[in-house]
């Protein structure tokens, strides 16, 4: 690659990043606005009025606390659940395997709206209530996907030679 396409290129990828970014640091900008009105659109003076008095209303604290327990647990399953079925895909030979593999892609490719929509009316229909236990499961299916991905580069990756010599150390297949 010649140096003007690399600087191009930089270039391109620095304004996409900003292009990215730019709503977000709006966001943070205004959260140290002090509105007047109902809208913080525009600058008034610097407050930490929102930050200060961020438990406030305990909705928001009670929200805030209910999304790290589902961030945790999805963590934590889909961690276990993903590397579990890498090992399947990459270690053992089995029929419907491709169709298994197109099918961790599937959620990647759907945008999120579209799969929880769907997720939604899934529960919906078979009358399940809806709750933190529906958004965990929700949020597990699109996860693993990810998971799966990654696990498998590392283990497509991985010389068999190791297994073998943790297997002569007694080492058990798990």
């Amino acid at each position: 690659m010649t140096w003007l396409r690399r600087r191009v290129l930089l270039f391109v990828s620095l304004l996409t990043v900003a292009y990215l970014m730019l709503p977000l640091l709006v966001i943070i900008v205004l959260s140290f606005n002090k509105p007047k009105g109902r809208q913080n659109t525009a600058w008034n003076e610097f407050s930490l009025a929102a930050w200060t008095n961020i438990c406030r209303d305990q909705t928001i604290c009670d929200s805030f606390w209910v999304s790290v327990r589902i961030g945790l647990v999805v963590t934590i399953v889909a961690t276990i659940l993903g590397t579990m079925i890498s090992f399947a895909l990459i270690r053992y030979r089995f029929r419907g395997q491709l169709v298994t593999n197109s099918m961790i892609f599937l959620p990647i490719a759907t945008p999120e709206v579209i799969l929880g929509a769907s997720l939604l009316a899934l529960f919906l229909n078979i009358y399940v209530p809806l709750g933190f236990w529906t958004i965990t499961i929700a949020h597990i299916l699109f996860t693993i996907s990810f998971v799966v991905v990654v696990v498998n580069a590392r283990l497509a990756g991985l010389d068999p030679r190791l297994e073998q010599a943790a297997m002569d150390l007694y080492a058990t297949p798990f």
